[in-house]
């Protein structure tokens, strides 16, 4: 069965040749919590239009490989990562595998040695044990706020399913707010929705919200399956920052960590009705015009 809308060289043409209009952002899901985002004009500094992608995770076992692990990919990576060297930088939430994948990494950065790697500060070293370059590294720390071409980023703390902090105080979860061709996108990485993360993203109000509803359940706890929102929570979580546009994610690659999205769309539909919002295919484009 495929599960993929558009995939390989059509893909990458499409990434490639989509010119945003002006103040808007094309996004293409990439499966998991995997994103591209490509803005609208070229930078004054580099000349070339600014695109992120948040946790691209472009290999992962079969089941040829490994018969044990529980963790197996339902469908292809839509893109190989040499396919997305014209990206300025990548956004990793954090460690885990379907989010920071070396193997995705070590290929793009050979690939193409402009792209910057902002990761969360406990966590640089694996990209450096990766062969990643020191200069294409960016230590994101909650709060403080990177610049980069055509892109700015403010890392936000995120629980998954507490906060976590190394010796430094540094968090080990964030998620990531994209200011982006005046468009402003919140990407929460995993995370379940606490005070604190209210307390920080309301004020933000961000026009998109990307979110995870797998949500949690016993049963994958008791395989240290780490939980996210439940597909209500990302709901309601959304309707109080006053997204403009949800995009759930983090539903759709791992039959053993899902729930379905059906619920989220039924419980949109009977309980907040006036939320927009899109469920994005792997490998479609959706451009945002506010």
């Amino acid at each position: 069965m495929n599960y993929v809308y558009k995939e390989g060289i059509a893909l990458q043409n499409e990434i490639e040749q989509t010119v945003v209009p002006d103040t808007a952002v094309a996004l293409w899901q990439l499966g998991q919590a995997g994103i591209v985002i490509k803005g609208s004009a070229p930078t004054s500094d580099t000349g070339n239009v600014p695109m992120v992608a948040v946790d691209p995770f472009l290999s992962g076992t079969n089941r040829a490989e490994n018969p044990d692990n529980e963790f197996i990919r339902e469908y292809n990576p839509p893109i190989e990562p040499e396919q997305l060297a014209q990206l300025t930088a990548v956004l990793i939430t954090h460690h885990h595998g379907d989010h920071l994948d070396t193997k995705t990494i070590t290929r793009l950065h050979h690939a193409a040695k402009h792209v910057k790697f902002v990761v969360p500060a406990p966590h640089a070293e694996i990209l450096r044990d990766a062969g990643v370059a020191d200069e294409a590294i960016i230590s994101a720390r909650a709060g403080e706020k990177l610049e980069l071409p055509g892109v700015g980023v403010l890392p936000i703390a995120a629980a998954h399913t507490v906060y976590e902090q190394d010796e430094a105080g540094d968090h080990l979860y964030l998620g990531y707010l994209i200011d982006m061709s005046g468009i402003s996108i919140y990407h929460s990485g995993d995370t379940v929705v606490t005070d604190t993360l209210m307390d920080t993203v309301v004020p933000l109000r961000p026009q998109i919200a990307i979110l995870p509803v797998n949500g949690s359940d016993y049963e994958r706890t008791r395989r240290n399956i780490v939980g996210n929102m439940s597909a209500r929570e990302a709901v309601d979580f959304a309707v109080a920052i006053k997204a403009d546009l949800l995009l759930p994610n983090h539903y759709d690659m791992f039959p053993n960590n899902r729930d379905n999205p059906a619920h989220f769309v039924d419980y949109l539909f009977h309980q907040q009705r006036q939320q927009k919002f899109h469920m994005l295919a792997v490998g479609e484009r959706f451009i945002y015009l506010p």
